[in-house]
């Protein structure tokens, strides 16, 4: 660097030197021969491959040389007395210029500083001379430049009035002139504009950051990247070195480093990203000959070329090119953003008014920090309680972000850079650990609240180390020129538009909803969507992915040890993503052919579902303007067409049967000598399609069993013969307890089960309830526990065993009351910005032929489950079936009922009693204000 400066630096003192005699025309053509020979010197040096800060700082070394020779030139063309007299000014370099950052076409600003030497808004003598002498040259010979004369006291004035002008100042540069001067109004900017203004100042600029980052897409790694005002651009890296200037006075990532906010690794990552990034424009620049910042994607294959990349194919230079380009604006994006938050540059959230009161009371003593596996929960972040705590148990890997999900946690900057350094443990064992693979599993079924755990995930490098199919996409180029995003952003994006639909109010949106809440194994469709474009990254043909994601899907299915049922649906969804798009866009849905050639491939109407979401957020996250009012239209036809095939065809009823035929065969295999063929039969010939359509060979043989013992008990012992069989299954990997009953059915029994586990403290997740046509009940219920969030404890089993027994055995317990004991303050359900989630009910008699399907979304709270089916028993309404979802604190659960006779719930009269009935007993177990 400094090798190049002083060969611009010798180069003026032999080319900026002029005879006495020389005219004007002779100076300017010698000013322009200088800038042409010098601006020549930097092509060949990046050409060579020079880095970007060296080239930058070259050409900002090219105009001091000039701007100095202008400057003294001017200032001996004064008269020896007025040299004399000559007042403090100086030439100072401001904004990026001030930073010696110029690529080619940059902005060249500056400023004439004075202290004093302007009188009725006119420089006076000395100050006009020079002025002139700078500023004529420089426009004679084509230079566009920016200029203000100021003094010390108007540079505080306009930098108190505009940010841009006060970070401008902040950066500024002596060129030539009185040094004295400048250092007084360095020093005056620092008291006068940044003592007292950090708060200010760092929350503008942090505000200026969303709003640029969300009008450049808010992503690092898109198609067409700005590559100054984009995330992770060179505003990205700028705006970090600012915002530490007001907070802790540092000027560098050296000076960072050295107060130990920045690691070494972390300095040399961010100044290499930074350093490619200014080549990159560099090169643009020089291409196009103007300004430029967007690299489009009709300039990246000539900018990869003449950067070095030299494939001959234009698509790999391209992929190779952007892989690296995207890597670089990742860090920046990612690295910038974990030390604002270290360095708490970020705004602390708002403090309650209760919160301020509770300090003027009296200090209790603090309770100590709850350890969970190795971790600490402090103000809504994630902090390991020891450096150690991954080489101690590498499963905690994966753990630690089922723990941020289940919490609405983030992770504490340490811990993530923590996982970053400690990936080393995730080797073959790690990838086939089986209590790993079900954390994962877990994590993709909470509807509404997986993408931003898989992007956590993805930002320390983990989601592409568990699941290498995905990791291959990382920064990898689409080629499609409909895409906005790299491969990997691409995917993210279309798992967060999954996530949106949850919770939707607004069309699109809202419409899909109820499609996703009735997904068995939402945890597949995540999965599918994670995996749909993998192919992208493998070999293959123009047009075909989608297969070769397939292939890569059935690998990562059979890691994961995926049931047989499961890995053939995630490779349709993944084979066919494209399908349901292209069948509606493109095919006459008249046709009865084309509509049942579509349900024939796609197979049962889960499937249906699935496909309509993975379609539906596939194309909001490839580009948002993609997606129109007239597709949507197509899609919900062809699904309403498939949808009736799939519901009543004869040929899709026979697929079904020889499912559930291909499941008997490996219940019977799990089975082997301990249950006869005859009870074997019967258990599946007593149950609903529903059972077998959600429900593994593995899960279907525990619940045989249960059965099994429940039978055997009748019979052998007489003196508990109508006793429930009962198992406690603990699933730490996945966060809960699963509680299996068998019991004969009878009415309330819902009720009593519900009531016994929250009486027992225990929350209820969700629930699975199915009744064999004997009589026998085989309910599953997913619970943790209500304090702590944490699984329940084995005395609370035992303790919901004996309690359960004697609740059917008719024994008078007051279950409200024991519930009431158990009922906290907070309620689980966290909602936005404070509000409470109001109770809503639906009833519909339309979706089934013989049940009324009652709706029910309100707040979860311990007991609510009991409140809602023992006001069903009061009413005398039948629970047929249950639906039960817990979702981001909000429960949202669907009761398939009829009245004792068999009837359904018709009459509006019946309905709203019903309704209120249920309001009034939801509102019992509200959480006290």
């Amino acid at each position: 660097m400094q090798d190049l400066i002083r060969k611009i630096e010798a180069a003026a003192e032999v080319r900026l030197k002029f005879p006495p005699s020389s005219t004007v025309a002779d100076r300017l053509a010698g000013y322009k021969t200088f800038l042409k020979v010098q601006a020549h010197r930097l092509k060949i040096e990046h050409r060579a491959g020079a880095g970007g800060r060296k080239i930058c700082e070259g050409r900002a070394a090219i105009l001091d040389a000039l701007l100095r020779h202008l400057w003294e030139s001017a200032r001996a063309s004064l008269s020896p007395q007025a040299q004399k007299e000559f007042p403090p000014l100086a030439l100072v370099a401001i904004g990026g210029y001030g930073r010696a950052e110029l690529n080619p076409h940059s902005d060249i600003d500056f400023m004439f500083l004075h202290d004093g030497q302007v009188a009725a808004g006119r420089p006076l003598p000395h100050l006009s001379k020079l002025i002139d002498g700078v500023l004529y040259p420089l426009w004679d010979i084509g230079l566009k430049v920016g200029h203000a004369v100021r003094s010390i006291d108007d540079c505080v004035s306009v930098a108190n009035s505009d940010m841009q002008s006060k970070t401008s100042l902040i950066e500024s540069r002596l060129i030539a002139g009185d040094e004295k001067l400048f250092q007084k109004f360095q020093k005056a900017i620092v008291a006068k504009c940044v003592v007292g203004f950090e708060e200010k100042y760092i929350a503008a600029r942090l505000e200026d950051q969303a709003t640029r980052r969300t009008k450049y897409g808010n992503s690092a790694c898109m198609q067409e990247p700005n590559l100054k005002n984009g995330c992770g651009g060179l505003r990205d890296f700028q705006n970090l070195l600012w915002m530490t200037f007001f907070k802790y006075r540092t000027r560098s990532l050296l000076d960072l480093q050295a107060r130990e906010f920045v690691s070494a690794a972390e300095r040399k990552q961010l100044e290499t990203a930074y350093d490619f990034l200014l080549r990159v424009r560099t090169e643009l620049h020089y291409h196009v000959n103007r300004p430029l910042d967007v690299l489009g994607k009709n300039l990246q294959p000539v900018v990869a070329g003449n950067l070095g990349y030299g494939d001959r194919s234009p698509s790999k230079r391209i992929e190779k090119f952007m892989r690296d380009l995207y890597t670089h604006t990742r860090n920046i994006f990612l690295i910038t953003r974990t030390l604002e938050e270290r360095m708490a540059l970020l705004p602390p959230e708002q403090k309650s008014r209760l919160d301020q009161l509770r300090r003027l009371l009296p200090r209790r003593r603090r309770k100590p920090l709850e350890t969970v596996d190795g971790f600490r929960f402090i103000a809504g972040e994630i902090h390991a309680a020891s450096n150690r705590i991954f080489r101690d148990s590498p499963r905690r890997l994966m753990r630690v972000f089922l723990y941020a999900q289940q919490r609405q946690l983030k992770l504490h900057p340490d811990l993530a850079q923590l996982i970053r350094n400690q990936l080393s443990l995730v080797d073959r064992a790690f990838l086939n650990d089986e209590h790993v693979r079900e954390t994962f599993l877990t994590i993709l079924e909470r509807r509404g609240e997986v993408s931003a755990i898989l992007r956590a995930m993805h930002e320390v490098n983990l989601l592409g180390k568990y699941i290498p199919e995905f990791g291959k996409l990382t920064c990898l180029v689409q080629h499609e020129f409909y895409h906005q995003y790299a491969a990997d952003e691409h995917t993210l994006v279309c798992l967060e538009q999954l996530d949106k639909i949850w919770e939707a109010k607004e069309p699109p949106y809202k419409h899909y909803a109820p499609l996703f809440q009735s997904l068995d194994r939402p945890g597949l469709l995540y999965l599918a969507l994670l995996l749909h474009d993998v192919g992208k990254a493998a070999p293959h043909d123009q047009g075909k992915h989608p297969e070769a994601s397939a292939a890569m899907s059935a690998r990562a299915a059979r890691r994961l040890q995926l049931d047989g049922t499961a890995a053939n649906t995630l490779r349709l969804l993944v084979e066919n993503h494209l399908l349901l798009a292209s069948v509606s866009q493109r095919r006459d849905l008249d046709d009865p052919a084309v509509v049942r050639n579509f349900a024939r491939q796609i197979g049962t109407p889960e499937n249906l579902n699935m496909l309509a979401l993975l379609t539906f957020a596939d194309s909001q996250g490839t580009s948002d303007k993609l997606w129109n009012g007239f597709k949507d239209s197509l899609l919900w036809q062809l699904h309403a067409r498939a949808m009736t095939l799939l519901t009543g065809g004869s040929e899709f009823i026979r697929a079904g049967q020889e499912q559930r035929e291909s499941l008997l065969q490996e219940v019977r295999t799990l089975a082997a000598k301990e249950i006869s063929d005859d009870e074997l039969n019967a258990h599946f010939e007593k149950l609903p399609p529903r059972y077998f359509e959600i429900r593994t060979a593995r899960e279907i043989f525990d619940d045989l069993e249960l059965a099994h013992r429940f039978i055997h008990r009748l019979i052998l012992e007489n003196n508990r013969a109508l006793a429930p069989v009962t198992a406690w299954l603990d699933e730490p990997d996945r966060g809960y307890n699963l509680v299996k009953i068998c019991t004969w059915d009878r009415a309330g029994l819902f009720s009593k089960i519900a009531g016994s586990l929250s009486a027992c403290g225990l929350n209820i997740l969700g629930a699975q309830v199915f009744t064999r046509t004997d009589g026998i009940a085989l309910d599953t219920f997913f619970v943790n526990d209500a304090r702590t969030g944490n699984l329940g404890a084995r005395e609370q089993h035992d303790k919901f065993a004996a309690l359960f027994e004697k609740v059917l055995a008719g024994d008078d317990i007051d279950l409200r009351t024991l519930i009431a004991r158990q009922i906290t303050n907070r309620p689980v359900y966290q909602a936005y910005l404070g509000e409470r989630m109001a109770t809503e009910i639906h009833f519909d008699n339309d979706a089934s032929e013989t049940r009324t399907l009652i709706e029910i979304e309100t707040e979860d709270r311990l007991g609510l489950l009991y409140a809602i089916s023992q006001t069903f028993t009061e009413l005398a309404v039948d629970i047929v079936g249950a639906r039960i979802v817990t979702e981001r604190g909000a429960a949202i659960d669907t009761f398939y009922v009829r009245e004792r006779d068999g009837d359904k719930i018709i009459s509006e009269e019946r309905q709203k009693l019903v309704k209120n009935k249920l309001l009034e007993a939801i509102s019992l177990f509200d959480p006290a204000p």
